[in-house]
């Protein structure tokens, strides 16, 4: 745990949260800013900024949270959708940076718009970025 941090402390029990499931890695809680009815954050218990900080083992305890909870609302709130949403560092749009998943209800009808467009990508880039990636010792990473 680190100093100010909101999701800190609602591990610590020091600031109230909505808590619908906790294990040892993870807490899953209503978010007070909540764009839907439902709208879900899991994080892990264990300070992580994001997804670079974060110990594989906890990564994947947040996304065995995830499911669950996918699996909860799904069966109480019956959406038409759900949207994940996993932001890093401010260009990525992470506001609170202590690692997080946002689990969002969805309505076919409702108030919320995608963030970009869907266009194809050029063929010839792909393969350029995809030799980048590979070609920088990236791939022992990926065994």
């Amino acid at each position: 745990m680190t100093a100010e941090c909101v999701f800190c402390d609602i591990v610590a029990g020091r600031l109230h949260a909505e808590i619908l499931f906790e294990d040892e890695r993870t807490v899953a809680f209503l978010d007070n800013t909540a764009v839907m009815e439902g709208h879900t954050l899991v994080i892990p218990r264990a300070h992580a900024a994001d997804i670079w900080e974060i110990p594989e083992d906890d990564a994947a305890a947040v996304m065995r949270t995830v499911h669950r909870m996918a699996a909860v609302l799904d069966g109480v709130l019956k959406p038409d959708g759900l949207t994940l949403f996993q932001a890093n560092r401010p260009a990525g749009w992470q506001d609170v940076f202590h690692l997080h998943v946002h689990l969002v209800p969805r309505e076919d009808a409702d108030r919320l718009n995608r963030p970009w467009y869907v266009d194809r990508a050029d063929p010839e880039a792909l393969a350029r970025t995809r030799r980048r990636i590979l070609g920088e010792g990236s791939a022992d990473a990926l065994r």
